[in-house]
C-alpha cells in the first residue's frame, strides 16, 4: 500500500482541494505534485527567484515530512513560464540541488499567469 503524504502533514496550505503533497510507494520513492511560489500568506513574489526558492523550500518540508531530504533526489522536473528566466531560475536552483539529480526543464503556461515556476521531484526514502 502506498503512504499519502498530505499538505496538513507538512504544515503547508494545500496546492489544491484535489491533490495531495506527495505519494510514497512500497519501494520507498516518493513523488512529489509540483510546487509554485506561492507564499504561506498567500502572495506570489514578483521575481522568478523568489518564486523559485518558496517553491524549493516547499518541497523540501514534503520531502522531509515523507522521510527524505533534497540530497537524495533522483529526478527533478521543472516548469518555467518563459525560457529567458531558465538562468535565473538556475542560479537559484543550484544552491539547493548540489548533487545535481537528473532535470527536465519544460517552457509552458501554468495554473496562474503570476506563477512563473513549477516544480516536482522524485526522491528515494532515506
Amino acid at each position: 500500500m502506498v503512504k499519502i503524504v498530505t499538505w496538513a502533514d507538512c504544515g503547508l496550505p494545500p496546492a489544491s482541494p484535489i491533490l495531495n503533497a506527495a505519494t510514497v510507494t512500497k519501494s520507498g520513492i516518493i513523488y512529489t505534485s509540483g510546487s509554485v511560489g506561492l507564499a504561506a500568506d498567500g502572495s506570489i513574489p514578483e521575481s522568478i527567484e523568489e518564486q523559485t526558492e518558496i517553491a524549493i523550500k516547499s518541497l523540501e518540508t514534503v520531502l522531509k515530512t515523507a522521510g527524505s531530504s533534497l540530497n537524495s533526489v533522483l529526478k527533478a522536473l521543472v516548469f518555467v513560464t518563459d525560457p529567458a528566466l531558465i538562468p535565473r531560475m538556475n542560479a537559484v536552483y543550484s544552491k539547493y540541488f548540489t548533487t545535481c539529480p537528473s532535470r527536465s526543464c519544460v517552457v509552458t503556461a501554468l495554473g496562474s499567469p503570476a506563477f512563473k515556476v513549477e516544480i516536482e521531484l522524485i526522491a528515494e526514502v532515506e
